[in-house]
C-alpha cells in the first residue's frame, strides 16, 4: 500500500494542486491507497459490481458507458483528470457501481477503500463542500445538455457533439477528431450509418472538413455550428 499524500505529490501539476487542496486534512489513518496504471480502452469498473473503492483519476480520460441488451454501447459522458469515481454511490449509500467505466487514454489512478473515504470526508466539511460543488456543477451541466437534446434531431445532435468536442480538445483554434465513427456512434447514441451520413452532410455544408478519416473543425466552423444550434433551440 502507498501513502495518499505521497501519491498525490507525484501527480501532474494541475491535478496535484486540486488533489492537495481536497485531501489536505485527511488523517494518516485514512491515507492508505494503491496506485494503478492502465492502458487505453481498459474496463476497470463494471455496472452492478460491489462499490468498495474510490478511484481517483490522476492522469488521462475516462468514459462512463452502459451496455444495452442488444449489445449496443451507450456513452453517458467523458471525464478528465482530476476526477473521483464511486463517490456518488458512496454518498447515496448504494453498494454497487451504477455505470461501467472505461479508460479512453492511458490512465493513472489512486485507489482508496470506500470506508476510508467516507470516514474521512464526513468529518471534513471543507473537502465535502469541494466535492458537492463539483458534483452539482456536473449535474446542472448534464441537465442543461439533456434539455437541449429534447429540441434537436439526429443531425443537430451531431452538431452539438462537434461543438462539445471542439471545446474539450481544440488546440491553436483547430480541433482534429481522429476517432472511429463507431466511437462517435456510441457517444451520440446513433448507428454508425447515421453518423457517416450526418458527417457527410456537415462536410457538404462546410461545417467540418474531412481529410481521409480525420474530421477537422476550425474556429470559424465551430462558431457556425454554435450559431445553427442556437437558432434551432430558440425556435
Amino acid at each position: 500500500m502507498e501513502d495518499l499524500i505521497a501519491a498525490i505529490d507525484m501527480a501532474p501539476k494541475p491535478q496535484k494542486a486540486y488533489l492537495k487542496q481536497l485531501f489536505k486534512h485527511i488523517p494518516i489513518s485514512s491515507r492508505s491507497c494503491r496506485i494503478v496504471e492502465m492502458k487505453a480502452s481498459t474496463k476497470f469498473v463494471s455496472a452492478n459490481e460491489p462499490c468498495n473503492a474510490i478511484w481517483v483519476l490522476v492522469e488521462g480520460r475516462v468514459r462512463a458507458t452502459e451496455e444495452q441488451i442488444s449489445g449496443d454501447v451507450y456513452v453517458f459522458t467523458e471525464f478528465q483528470a482530476p476526477e473521483l469515481f464511486g463517490e456518488m454511490e458512496g454518498f447515496a449509500g448504494i453498494s454497487y457501481y451504477r455505470v461501467t467505466l472505461v479508460t479512453v487514454t492511458d490512465c493513472k489512478f489512486i485507489v482508496m477503500p470506500m470506508n476510508s473515504f467516507l470516514n474521512w470526508i464526513q468529518n471534513d466539511s471543507e473537502a465535502l463542500f469541494l466535492r458537492v460543488r463539483s458534483l452539482m456543477s456536473r449535474t446542472l451541466e448534464e441537465t442543461k445538455n439533456n434539455h437541449t437534446y429534447l429540441f434537436l434531431d439526429g443531425f443537430d445532435r451531431l452538431m452539438l457533439y462537434m461543438t462539445q468536442y471542439y471545446r474539450k480538445h481544440a488546440k491553436n483554434k483547430t480541433c482534429i477528431l481522429q476517432i472511429k465513427r463507431q466511437q462517435i456512434a456510441e457517444e451520440t447514441g446513433f448507428s454508425t450509418k447515421t453518423v457517416n451520413r450526418s458527417i457527410r452532410k456537415l462536410s457538404d455544408n462546410g461545417l467540418v472538413t474531412l481529410d481521409g478519416r480525420k474530421i477537422i473543425i476550425s474556429e470559424r466552423q465551430y462558431d457556425q455550428l454554435l450559431e445553427l444550434i442556437d437558432k434551432k433551440i430558440s425556435h
